[in-house]
């Protein structure tokens, strides 16, 4: 049986994030009942420090002396999301600038995936170009195209090496 973060929980660790202001962005709860460890993912627009992720972890050891379910966490890891991680939030799109994207987005009632490149990002939308399509009857063109966040599904940082 999969573990279940307790729904008290959540305000607690979002709470010890903003105190070093910083967003929650996922959590996962792993192991088994008698060795539970918690991963914590968070995120700054500015990206996040290794100062902020070690004052978070602390602060939540502290409450864990309150706290029956987080005294029982054998351990509390607090890091960046890294780029295994999808981007849910705008403000962490524009970092991300000139980096190729998976996208999964809706476009005329299809679901689409694809790997486009980020060209610019703001609250409301990403403009992305696909990559050049070869053809015999044409010039090499680029797509260039806006993207409203109200269409994107998932967004994953694709590593070139």
């Amino acid at each position: 049986m999969p573990l279940e973060l307790p729904g008290d929980i959540r305000p607690i660790l979002e709470s010890a994030c903003s105190a070093q202001h910083a967003t929650l962005i996922d959590v996962v709860l792993r192991g088994t009942k008698e060795r539970m460890i918690l991963e914590l993912y968070v995120d700054t627009p500015a990206g996040i420090s290794l100062e902020q992720c070690e004052s978070i972890n602390r602060a939540l050891l502290v409450e864990a002396e309150s706290n029956a379910f987080l005294d029982a966490v054998r351990s509390i890891e607090v890091s960046s999301p890294g780029t295994d991680r999808p981007l849910i939030h705008w403000w962490q799109f524009p970092r991300n600038i000139g980096r190729t994207l998976e996208l999964t987005y809706t476009k005329e009632d299809a679901r689409i995936t694809e790997s486009l490149t980020l060209l610019e990002a703001d609250e409301q939308k990403l403009i992305v170009q696909q990559p050049k399509k070869k053809s015999k009857n044409k010039a090499d063109e680029d797509t260039t195209f806006s993207l409203p966040y109200s269409e994107i599904h998932k967004a994953i940082v694709l590593i070139s090496l």
